[in-house]
């Protein structure tokens, strides 16, 4: 592109004052880009012009090499794209940080009583920060008692909830991004805690990119500390543990006042899942609360609930407590329904050297026998390899309901071994629990 097109094509409607060149000989050189009676990038056929008012040798020209004068533009090139944007921006250029430098926006809403809930508003200018083009598809929370909604806030106040995280939702002029932070303390134990820190992380992506490889995130920090008005002993949540389906379970959490002179009354316990229920009790001038778990048939993994009981404390404050689980089947084994060796399986293990190789089983049933029988040995294709395997099953001290089972490999084949041993509570008879053994091949030193 010759010296000519290359002005035409980048005076345009920019606003920059001037974009010095450190190298070019004679002080004050620079390429002009502005606005006024000739806005140009300052070339002309193999000279560079100056500026009359600060070039100390008066001269109106200087003769300069091409390849000179184009690895000086090539250098402010940058700076005049940066100039030529929406006009519009001019008073933000320079307030305008880099977006990785975005500072970490901190608010503290100082005590909050248990159950109560807050909100602030955070006001992020991202066409004055980062520039226009910017918007957020959302936020990452760090804490479960918090949440954010976003909203574009224009001048005069009126706001209007982002419905979609899309780039048509960047702010356009005059307008800001507001991130509403919600603590909702209602969601946490209701013990008095400590000050804590919640972090949030604004992602932000600029409206060119199809993809997150150009995200940026802008820090916000939320600060509290949470004031409990109950004491809840032993613990402030209903912690069921496991829970096998065949074996309802209960607890029992003693209920107190932690206002000095203010006895509570508590009343009307509530579960939202009806498969925990609740009574109060009073004894010995103490209110108890009892909360039973009651599986379903199929329920398996885990379950999270909330009682609520309302008090007498104004304002309205009602106790929320979570309660969790993990349902178990009735037949079980652990740590994992595998057993896994390693030996030389061109002849049998000792039994000293199997004493190792074991998993426990466990059958949570009372209605039954606690016992286990050997319904099957398969190889991976389901055929019999019970001529492979040794099975014994001990019973465990103090635990009536669980057993050890131990696998020997009393084989004759260096191949490597993958099945399955099923046991049964009667022989072809009645519910199963299927364990994976896997016999790998190693040669003695």
């Amino acid at each position: 592109m010759g010296p000519r097109r290359f002005r035409r094509a980048w005076q345009g409607d920019c606003f920059h004052d001037g974009v010095f060149l450190p190298d070019c000989p004679g002080l004050g050189a620079a390429i002009l880009v502005g606005r006024g009676p000739e806005p140009f990038v300052g070339t002309t056929s193999w000279k560079v012009r100056l500026q009359r008012w600060s070039c100390p040798q008066r001269r109106p020209y200087y003769a300069a090499p091409m390849r000179a004068l184009v690895r000086h533009a090539a250098a402010t090139l940058p700076l005049v794209l940066l100039a030529c944007g929406d006009p519009g921006d001019v008073e933000s250029d320079a307030n305008r940080q880099a977006p990785d430098q975005l500072p970490t926006l901190t608010h503290d809403f100082g005590t909050v009583r248990h159950g109560d809930t807050r909100a602030h508003d955070f006001v992020l200018d991202l066409r004055s920060r980062i520039g226009p083009g910017w918007y957020s598809p959302g936020t990452h929370v760090d804490c479960s008692c918090a949440r954010t909604e976003l909203f574009l806030r224009a001048a005069d106040g009126s706001e209007r909830q982002i419905p979609s995280f899309s780039p048509e939702t960047a702010p356009q002029q005059g307008e800001v991004l507001v991130v509403r932070a919600i603590l909702d303390t209602s969601k946490r134990e209701a013990v008095d805690s400590k000050t804590i820190d919640s972090r949030v992380l604004v992602v932000l992506q600029p409206q060119s990119s199809s993809d997150a490889s150009q995200r940026v995130m802008w820090p916000l920090q939320i600060r509290f500390h949470i004031d409990s008005p109950v004491r809840l002993r032993p613990a402030a949540t209903f912690d069921f543990e496991r829970v096998p389906k065949s074996r309802p379970k209960r607890l029992t959490l003693t209920l107190a006042s932690d206002v000095k002179d203010r006895p509570i009354q508590f009343s009307s316990p509530q579960s939202d899942d009806p498969r925990v229920t609740l009574e109060l009790e009073s004894s010995n001038g103490l209110t108890l609360l009892h909360a039973t778990l009651s599986p379903r048939a199929g329920d398996i993994g885990s379950f999270r609930a909330v009682a609520t009981v309302a008090t007498d404390l104004e304002p309205a404050y009602a106790l929320r407590i979570p309660a969790v689980a993990t349902f178990a089947p009735d037949l079980e084994a652990i740590p994992m329904a595998k057993i896994a060796i390693r030996s030389d399986l061109r002849t049998s293990q000792s039994e000293s050297k199997a004493s190792s190789q074991y998993v426990l089983v466990t059958d949570h049933d009372e209605s039954r026998p606690a016992d286990f029988v050997v319904a099957s040995i398969t190889d991976a294709e389901g055929k019999d390899a019970s001529a492979s395997w040794a099975i014994t099953i001990e019973r465990i001290d103090g635990d009536s309901r669980s057993r050890r089972v131990h696998a020997r490999w009393i084989g004759a084949s260096a191949v490597e071994f993958r099945g399955a041993l099923v046991l049964s509570k009667e022989k072809e008879v009645g519910p199963s629990l299927s364990i994976e053994l896997v016999a790998l091949h190693q040669k003695h030193p």
